[in-house]
């Protein structure tokens, strides 16, 4: 009877992670953008400083982006990229996201992002990515790169 117990667990455990590897397969994301070091960009214009990738995928469409600071030069100084994205697949996503990649300088710093699930076609969605980093470690990060899709 144990063993027959132990055989069924594994059948399916291995079902189980069969389905989501093909989940995974299905997903889809847009090429990272560019940020543009604080100021407002907008994809698909001259605002994405010449990327041929505009962050958009085909679910979900970037519609602008900025870096915002807060408490600048303080010890609480903060930094995010906050924006708009709109569902455009047709119908509901029950994911999505947004990556946002914090640079100081030409080096990657961290990467970050925000959610939503049951989103609605025709939706729009104000996403904020928080950079974890306060004061000293905020206050170097100037420009980012962003991506959008169902699935990083």
């Amino acid at each position: 009877m144990e063993l027959n117990r132990r055989r069924y667990l594994a059948t399916i455990g291995a079902t189980v992670s069969g389905l989501a590897l093909a989940g995974c397969s299905e997903s889809e994301s847009g090429d990272f953008e560019d940020g543009n070091g604080g100021g407002t960009s907008t994809s698909g214009d001259s605002g994405s400083n010449g990327n041929s990738g505009d962050g958009s995928s085909k679910d979900v469409e970037l519609l602008n982006h900025e870096m915002v600071r807060e408490n600048e030069g303080e010890m609480s100084e903060t930094v995010k990229v906050v924006g708009e994205a709109e569902n455009v697949s047709g119908g509901e996503l029950s994911y999505a996201e947004v990556e946002v990649k914090f640079y100081e300088g030409d080096t990657l710093a961290e990467s970050f992002m925000d959610n939503i699930n049951g989103w609605s076609a025709g939706e729009t969605w104000a996403f904020e990515v928080q950079y974890p980093g306060i004061g000293e470690d905020a206050a170097v990060i100037d420009d980012y790169e962003i991506r959008a899709g169902t699935s990083l």
